[in-house]
């Protein structure tokens, strides 16, 4: 009995991902190393996307290496003909999309006259275009079996935002517009589509704006300070809301932001 009542409250603690194929662009580092590797031990196949081709296939080893199957596409998000590709390659491999964690993003922080246009616009390519390019395709897989969940990487910045980070800002705001609209156009085929927004996350585009500060140590004490619980979050930290939006505990979860930021934003 008790060995009974134990392997039902396990089955009810899994996320239900076994043999779940899933598309994360951004997977070389970060968070989408971080996530897709709780993908992987949920026992889901994971397609490691990402323009950096070393980065990608150190994440396609790191899941092998754990027993979980990966399958590394390079893809620039911001080309049409790569995303493209990129969902073909996966169809022909492993026959279906079930979600997509689109989380590819590039980071400028950078005062508002200094800002050069090509700058804009290559950050509004990688970061709202890449999205938009990546639902696009993968939805018109998904409603082929009428179901699916797209979770999309958007920031506190949506929400509040600091000086010299007007152009991140923006292509963060607009991807929880752009997730909203697209979770009322997918409802009826049984796709989802929701938001995540981290706090300041350990990763490698954090670190670099804390080395190129001209007091890194300032810096990182500055960043904690923010933060009611004082650090930084980890990649494992927001992967673990991502797999539960994408998961059938999150049912009836569409149209919605989940933030993940340590407390940040409820004091302002």
């Amino acid at each position: 009995m008790k060995a009974d009542v134990a392997a039902r409250v396990e089955q009810k603690l899994t996320y239900g991902m076994q043999d779940k194929v899933v598309v994360i662009t951004g997977a070389g580092n970060g968070i989408g190393q971080g996530t897709a590797l709780l993908f992987s031990r949920e026992g889901a196949r994971v397609v490691v996307a990402d323009i950096d081709e070393i980065a990608g296939r150190a994440t396609e080893r790191a899941i092998a290496d754990e027993g979980g199957q990966a399958l590394f596409v390079r893809v620039d998000v911001s080309r049409d003909d790569d995303v493209r590709a990129m969902v073909e390659r996966v169809i022909q491999s492993w026959g279906r999309i079930d979600i997509l964690f689109a989380n590819a993003a590039i980071q400028l922080s950078k005062a508002l006259a200094d800002t050069r246009e090509e700058e804009w616009d290559r950050l509004h390519a990688v970061n709202l275009k890449g999205v938009f390019l990546c639902c696009k395709h993968v939805v018109a897989v998904m409603q082929k079996r009428r179901k699916g969940a797209i979770v999309i990487t958007s920031s506190g910045h949506a929400n509040v935002t600091y000086p010299n980070w007007s152009a991140y800002a923006a292509t963060k705001g607009a991807l929880v517009a752009f997730m909203r609209g697209v979770a009322l156009d997918c409802a009826a085929d049984g796709i989802r589509a929701n938001c995540v927004l981290p706090g300041t996350t350990d990763t490698r585009l954090v670190q670099g704006y804390i080395n190129e500060s001209s007091d890194p140590e300032a810096t990182r004490r500055r960043l904690i300070d923010r933060i009611p619980l004082k650090r930084f979050a980890t990649p494992e930290d927001i992967g673990r809301a991502v797999v539960f939006l994408a998961s059938d505990h999150a049912a009836f979860i569409t149209g919605t932001s989940l933030i993940v930021d340590g407390g940040q934003l409820a004091q302002g």
